[in-house]
């Protein structure tokens, strides 16, 4: 196994990191409700934080065993420590709280500071979306940036890597569910504000109306930390949930071979990852030991995409690579593999 320095990853980690501020403590926040039954008459939500400099718009997550939280969303993560400070004290006068016209009490704050984050939001259209949906979907993500923050919305435009997957989900004849990954902690902010306009709302969405659910789910969240923890595996399963490609010199390569899967996966994980974190450049001596795998084409503006679908097993004799491997196909869950990630492609999830 040989090691050399990956100079072009350091030069453009240090790049993004002149274009960005320091890293906020906080990614977002969410607020437990616990309703009641009482006669008193509480407090709207939109008055019960008066200690803040900018107040806070409100986004619901989905029930998860029957509890209701909601997030109180700021157009930017550094400002969520003053925030924080202000939930806690107003937590402690015990009050009341109205929520879409319901009494609840307070029953606390859970903190999120991870860096990775996979949302989920439901898509219900009047007629069928085309399967070209990916260019669409790709602008309507940047709109919600737009929104927030235009400079921001550019620098990422702008970016080699972009620290965004992007993917949506056929559920029925007229419902999808459009699937972003953050890659950045600071990222979860600007886009849950830019968002909120257009929460249970008419949107058009590859010229066809649309209504988007009015609440979220954050489905997944970790942390770069977390994943170099995990316990290595010599045997590595990987699927394959959409067409997935690789460039290989003036070729697009289908077959996913681990340096092509592994070394792309390193690069990002390098760019964003801490630098106490990063890994040297590798050349991979893994090998596919089994694979299960069909060639589909994703339609996209301007043509078809053709990629591999399906399930592939790596294995790893060396233990230090076997380790790195590991970390990099649970990245995998929010980066994608290949081609395209932002417009659905590379799309991958480690069986159970």
């Amino acid at each position: 196994m040989t090691f050399t320095k990956d100079t072009d990853s350091n030069n453009t980690a240090k790049a993004l990191q002149n274009k960005t501020k320091i890293e906020p403590t906080f990614a977002g926040l969410s607020v437990i409700l616990r309703q009641m039954e009482t006669s008193s008459t509480p407090i709207s939500l939109s008055e019960w934080l008066t200690e803040v400099d900018t107040a806070p718009i409100w986004i619901p997550l989905g029930k998860t065993d029957g509890v209701t939280k909601i997030m109180p969303v700021l157009p930017e993560a550094n400002l969520y420590e003053n925030l924080m400070r202000s939930l806690c004290l107003q937590i402690a006068q015990n009050t009341l709280v109205k929520w879409r016209e319901k009494p609840y009490q307070i029953g606390g704050v859970e903190v999120d500071t991870d860096s990775l984050h996979r949302i989920q939001i439901a898509i219900s259209s009047v007629q069928p979306l085309p399967p070209t949906i990916g260019r669409a979907i790709h602008a309507l993500c940047f709109r919600w940036f737009a929104n927030t923050n235009p400079e921001l919305a550019e620098t990422l435009h702008q970016q080699e890597t972009l620290p965004i997957t992007m993917g949506w989900e056929y559920c029925s004849f007229k419902k999808n569910l459009l699937k972003i990954s953050l890659l950045q902690k600071e990222l979860l902010a600007p886009l849950l504000w830019g968002m909120n306009a257009d929460l249970g709302a008419e949107i058009t969405l590859a010229g066809i109306p649309c209504r988007l659910d009015g609440w979220i789910d954050i489905t997944q969240a970790t942390s770069f930390e977390k994943l170099a923890q995990l316990p290595t595996q010599n045997a590595i399963d990987l699927k394959f949930l959409t067409p997935t490609s690789f460039k290989q010199g003036k070729n697009v390569q289908l077959f996913p071979l681990p340096e092509l899967v592994f070394n792309g996966l390193l690069r990002r994980w390098n760019i964003l990852a801490p630098e106490a974190l990063k890994f040297p450049k590798i050349e991979w001596n893994g090998i596919v030991s089994a694979y299960e795998l069909k060639t589909y084409a994703m339609k996209m503006e301007g043509g078809a995409e053709i990629g591999a679908e399906g399930l592939v097993k790596y294995k790893f004799a060396d233990s230090e690579q076997a380790r790195i491997a590991t970390i990099l196909a649970h990245f995998a869950t929010y980066a994608g593999i290949g081609r395209k990630t932002a417009m659905g492609m590379g799309q991958v999830g480690i069986p159970n």
